[in-house]
């Protein structure tokens, strides 16, 4: 177990954690001890000032002039990957989301591209991914060495390591062209050398991939779900897709991830004796806020999906937290709804979504993200 724990369910106790002084309540200390096998000194484990001057070396990448940037090659890489799909048969749209996510990201984060590259990304990215589906508790096998869960993840790390060795490696012979990225960016804070272990750099990388594409892609998954299961609003969705202004499918995407949140938990640390919620809570104690129990609070209908629910207004805070909130919010959370929005209008547009079974699929645990038990299994026919 990770220790002592409290889960808050209630927006104004999650409001009062996640906007509280700085210092009092530590995520890269939660996280690190929800999900032991994090490499360390990335952006998901550091606390403080660090985890700051972390935060704004990479804030670059994510706002302003690289987002703007990134629209189409977002639009270029959904046309790419959605010609690849099936039609006319069953299947599961979580794989085919995790890939695309991880083309984009791999764009971003490595300036890497082509199907060959990203393919051997996702090798490497796969195989490390797979201790993180263990969660607290598996500190107790550190005890088998060479054979735990910790020495495979620093092992299957080093595989990604050696890949990202190579890119840099063109880099410094004149080969690398194009926008800046996230290696450029790390090379740059790290001094004016730009001296960078390559482990560092590789960790932070594989940190920003675990974070960003995984929790997208089960995004991308939830909404293609719902919308499967609401054909009135595909198709009104389909026609708003010739226009420019496309509020429906900002709304759409704002209540997908109110009712399908991808993580299961925000988590933090406490570093000091507190009063909350009227119980006396230990310095150390695990908080645990779950966004699904916080935004069943919305209102009406907190339990419905209503596309239309953000038409023309935007969410409460309060109760919309699938990025987290406070100075600890997603980083990536513009570019993940830039790829939500436009992954899912031009899927929308060549596609009527019909799903493969007849009830709606359960949420299933995956390390820390809460996926579609089946992959969201559709069946897609041209519009």
């Amino acid at each position: 177990m990770a220790g002592r724990a409290c889960v808050l369910a209630t927006p104004e106790l999650a409001h009062e954690v996640l906007h509280s002084p700085p210092g009092r309540y530590r995520a890269g200390a939660a996280n690190r001890r929800i999900l032991p096998v994090l490499p360390q000194g990335t952006l998901l484990t550091m606390d403080g000032a660090e985890h700051r001057a972390r935060r704004g070396a990479l804030a670059p990448l994510f706002h302003g002039d690289s987002l703007q940037a990134m629209a189409p090659i977002i639009r270029e890489i959904a046309a790419t990957e959605l010609e690849r799909w099936p039609v006319g048969r069953p299947f599961a749209v979580l794989p085919r989301t995790r890939f695309m996510t991880l083309c984009i990201a791999a764009r971003l984060v490595l300036g890497i591209e082509g199907q060959q590259l990203v393919g051997e990304l996702e090798r490497h990215l796969s195989d490390a991914l797979r201790p993180y589906s263990m969660l607290a508790g598996v500190h107790r096998l550190e005890r088998l060495g060479p054979a735990s869960p910790q020495a495979f993840a620093i092992r299957c790390r080093a595989g990604f390591a050696h890949g990202v060795a190579k890119v840099r490696g063109a880099r410094e012979s004149g080969q690398h062209e194009g926008p800046t990225d996230a290696v450029d960016l790390l090379c740059a804070a790290a001094g004016p050398d730009g001296r960078l272990d390559d482990p560092e750099v590789a960790d932070e990388l594989f940190a920003l991939l675990l974070a960003g594409h995984e929790t997208t892609a089960t995004a991308l998954a939830w909404a293609v779900e719902l919308l499967a299961r609401d054909p009135a609003t595909a198709a009104a969705l389909a026609d708003e897709t010739r226009a420019e202004d496309r509020p429906l499918l900002d709304s759409t995407v704002l209540e997908a991830l109110r009712l399908r949140p991808p993580l299961v938990d925000i988590v933090r640390e406490l570093t000091e004796p507190a009063r909350l919620g009227g119980h006396e809570l230990p310095a150390a104690t695990l908080i645990l806020i779950p966004p699904t129990l916080i935004h069943r609070h919305t209102q009406p209908a907190g339990e419905s999906f209503l596309a239309d629910r953000f038409l023309g207004r935007r969410p409460d805070p309060r109760t919309w937290l699938p990025f987290g909130g406070g100075e600890r919010r997603c980083l990536g959370a513009s570019l993940a709804l830039l790829e939500l929005r436009e992954i899912l209008a031009q899927l929308i547009k060549r596609f009527e979504l019909h799903p493969a079974g007849k009830h709606p699929e359960a949420a299933g645990l995956h390390g820390t993200a809460l996926i579609p038990a089946s992959g969201t299994r559709v069946l897609l026919r041209p519009r």
